[in-house]
């Protein structure tokens, strides 16, 4: 019977052991998992959830002098606040309306609205609700621009898109401006800068692009693709740019993606192609600076569970290294005063189970 009980001993010590080597290796997976990170370092701190609905998906998002968030539903400019939604700029010819909304930007404290390339109307909020101050011509020359966004900083209009330069030298290739740069006097003609020469005619023109304002600098990203262009306010060109280091879970997008296709009439597939480039891949859903010393890029996990979307955390004084990643299923929209303002679930009409108009407002911990 000792012996017995020798080895039935022995044999309980190992399964204790091996119960333990369990639990370190289900602690460790916790501890990596992207909702372990996401609830041990993102603290929610509040909300503003209303009962309106507008149809997505949001394609710009700031704050203006307000107070106000500001955020632009399918083209459609809508101000937010904890007690109320504001929309404005409705469709129409009226001084206080729009007849289509390329972008939007913050003017002055104020919402500069790109009613066409060249035609800028400037919005304030007056009371419970936007109206029309000014209106701000361009010089622009007669090739088309794709604007995809815009952004007002220290005296200059930046417009990110895709700039044709000339008439195509062939069906099949053509030079492109990536960015034009206005001075605010509407007499000065603009800058093309970040040239391509020789590109494939293709849809280009459907990437997002970003524009952060950073010290003498303005930092310009398109969604396709983890590179930072320097903008330099003295030079008005690019001073030098930075391929950003991503995640493992980074899908990159087919070279490929955007070549042209012809659709026959069929909006529908279209429209599906469209979502595809927005939600299958690692595109970059929003870019914006935090605390004035980092780069924080939100991009897709292309899963829907545990997170759909991670937060990478580059410093810029430190040669844009990539030291935080936090991963959540919210949609990332604006910094203020070190909050990070997030839309609940994701983009709407592009993302499942995006349901409730809330807004939820997450603190960083250790900030």
């Amino acid at each position: 019977m000792a012996r017995h009980s020798g080895q039935i001993s022995e044999v309980r010590t190992e399964d204790r052991q091996n119960g333990l080597k369990i639990l370190i290796t289900v602690f460790i997976l916790l501890a990596l998992s992207p909702g372990f990170i996401y609830g041990i370092q993102l603290e929610k701190v509040g909300s503003w959830k209303h009962e309106e609905r507008y149809q997505g998906p949001i394609s710009g998002a700031f704050f203006d002098s307000q107070g106000n968030l500001i955020l632009t539903f399918r083209k459609h400019p809508v101000a937010v606040n904890k007690e109320k939604t504001i929309p404005f700029a409705t469709y129409g010819q009226g001084p206080d309306e729009a007849t289509r909304v390329y972008t939007i930007c913050d003017y002055r404290g104020n919402v500069a609205l790109f009613e066409d390339i060249d035609k800028i109307k400037v919005f304030q909020a007056q009371g419970e609700k936007y109206v029309s101050k000014q209106t701000i011509w361009l010089k622009r020359d007669p090739f088309p621009f794709f604007l995809k966004t815009a952004l007002f900083y220290q005296n200059y209009f930046f417009l990110a898109g895709l700039k044709i330069m000339n008439v195509p030298a062939s069906a099949d290739k053509m030079d492109i401006a990536n960015m034009q740069i206005f001075d605010e006097s509407p007499k000065t003609p603009g800058k093309n800068i970040l040239l391509e020469n020789g590109v494939k005619i293709d849809r280009q023109y459907e990437i997002e692009r970003f524009l952060i304002p950073y010290d003498d600098y303005v930092l310009y990203l398109k969604q396709s693709e983890p590179k930072i262009y320097f903008i330099s306010l003295k030079t008005l060109d690019v001073e030098k740019s930075v391929k950003l280091t991503v995640p493992e879970i980074y899908k990159p997008m087919p070279k490929d993606f955007y070549m042209r296709k012809d659709y026959q009439g069929d909006h529908t597939a279209y429209l599906i192609d469209l979502e595809t480039w927005a939600t299958s891949y690692s595109a970059i859903t929003r870019a914006i600076l935090y605390r004035n010393s980092y780069l924080l890029l939100q991009i897709r996990t292309c899963a829907e569970k545990p997170t759909r979307f991670a937060l990478l955390f580059y410093n810029l004084k430190n040669d844009c290294s990539l030291e935080k990643v936090i991963y959540l299923n919210d949609l990332l929209l604006a910094e203020k005063d070190g909050l990070l303002y997030c839309y609940k679930d994701g983009n709407p009409d592009l993302d499942e189970n995006v349901e409730d108009f809330e807004i939820i407002i997450y603190k960083l911990q250790g900030q």
